[in-house]
């Protein structure tokens, strides 16, 4: 993964502007592009919020900058966001149930632990980060439990 990606899309204000649902959603669209396999079909029956995507589109330049400053330095890591599965991650985030998730993809149960996994652990980290808003911490951290709740919180590894 991208990890300066990440970094400078958590640096960006509009994220820390978000409900934790949607910090959730926009966390899952900067993870998806590493946790699906290139050319997945994958969907989903929700879309995302108007939120996230206005918050996507707002962290565009950064992106399109720091993919242009890593080709130039012959680094070819892909610097992408995939929103495919947000609106899942919402829902999920906003309490929706595991069959209602599950039956609403077309990805298997594996796959949704997965991705619903990776951005509680993510999210869970960011209070870590300490050059990042405390506003940004707490909402991240709201959104990390939201997140990890069983059937997720029963599948921890550790």
């Amino acid at each position: 993964e991208n990890e300066l990606w990440l970094a400078a899309a958590l640096m960006q204000p509009c994220l820390g502007h978000l409900e934790p649902p949607q910090l959730a959603a926009a966390v899952a669209g900067l993870l998806c592009p590493e946790t699906l396999n290139r050319g997945s079909r994958a969907s989903c029956a929700y879309g995302p919020s108007e939120a996230v995507v206005e918050a996507v589109r707002e962290i565009e330049p950064a992106r399109q900058q720091l993919q242009a400053i890593q080709d130039a330095a012959g680094i070819y890591t892909d610097v992408a966001v995939d929103l495919r599965l947000s609106g899942l991650v919402e829902a999920w985030a906003s309490g929706a149930d595991w069959a209602q998730i599950t039956n609403d993809t077309s990805l298997d149960e594996g796959d949704v632990v997965r991705v619903l996994r990776r951005t509680a652990d993510f999210l869970a980290q960011v209070k870590l980060v300490g050059a990042l808003p405390d506003q940004l911490h707490g909402t991240a951290s709201k959104a990390a439990k939201l997140v990890d709740r069983p059937p997720i919180a029963d599948l921890a590894v550790y």
